[in-house]
């Protein structure tokens, strides 16, 4: 089974390019949905993350709570 190569860092930085914001910016309490994020963007984001081996990555359970720091918790979860 393939371990996830996903990290803070990585999960940081595919969003600060996904929303186009220095990834400074994007600390753990911050909610992508606020900061423009939508949909389109978010199912890229879940493929990328997927193909980088976070089979966790859901649309309805990052939706539910699209806050950087449990984002970051639910990917990189063993």
């Amino acid at each position: 089974m393939p371990t996830s190569t996903l990290d803070r860092e990585r999960i940081v930085a595919d969003l600060a390019e996904a929303l186009d914001v220095p990834a400074e910016q994007l600390t753990d309490d911050v909610n992508v949905l606020d900061l423009g994020l939508d949909s389109v963007r978010l199912m890229s984001l879940i493929e990328r993350w997927r193909a980088a081996g976070a089979l966790r990555a859901d649309i309805a359970v990052l939706a539910a709570d699209p806050v950087i720091g449990s984002w970051v918790r639910e990917l990189t979860a063993d």
